[in-house]
């Protein structure tokens, strides 16, 4: 089983924000199907979820581009 993923980060931190924005996106898609206002804490959530991300994954992209070709 793998236990950690770039940069030593563990396996189980990155499974429960996937299980947490998963049941997130239950609960708006939910919300949106019931005509019920959304919150401004859903704003916040996806805001600050998708800078974490950019960020993470812009560092990956980086530090892939700066290794040294292995071909």
């Amino acid at each position: 089983m793998m236990k950690t993923y770039h940069f030593g980060v563990p396996a189980v931190l990155v499974w429960v924000i996937h299980i947490i924005t998963g049941l997130l996106f239950i609960y708006i898609g939910y919300l949106i199907l019931e005509g019920k206002p959304l919150g401004k804490w859903i704003g916040v959530a996806f805001i600050t979820t998708g800078i974490i991300m950019s960020l993470y994954h812009v560092h990956i992209w980086l530090y892939e581009r700066s290794k040294p070709d292995s071909s």
